[in-house]
């Protein structure tokens, strides 16, 4: 079986980019259910997508990020991007205990999920 991680970038606010994050959240849970080893980064505005998919102009974001959570394939947010002088979201997503990866100091550079030999680390 193989390994994915899926870096969402897409802006929850967007019509057109909600249903494209939509879309990567099914993909991981259907790779997820035929046995393969999936996650979930989201980074960018996508780091929104946790707090603000309820909001969503495309109803259909909700309830797939909802199902990839149930599944246990959200890896973390970008912690720089939602760090205050950034998207300032970090307190409500800690809230809703969703990992944290880097800083409003340090960017993570994705080669992290190449380089550790499980990224679920």
């Amino acid at each position: 079986m193989g390994k994915y991680a899926f870096v969402i970038l897409c802006n929850p606010d967007d019509l057109s980019e909600s249903i494209k994050a939509a879309h990567a959240l099914h993909y991981a849970v259907q790779l997820k259910r035929k046995g393969h080893d999936v996650l979930v980064y989201f980074d960018g505005l996508g780091s929104r997508i946790p707090i603000a998919s309820a909001n969503s102009p495309y109803k259909g974001l909700k309830p797939a990020y909802d199902e990839a959570y149930r599944e246990g394939l959200i890896y973390g947010v970008c912690g720089y991007c939602a760090s205050p002088p950034h998207l300032n979201i970090r307190d409500s997503l800690l809230k809703l205990n969703i990992k944290l990866i880097g800083d409003e100091e340090h960017h993570e550079d994705i080669s992290m999920f190449i380089d550790k030999a499980t990224p679920y680390s």
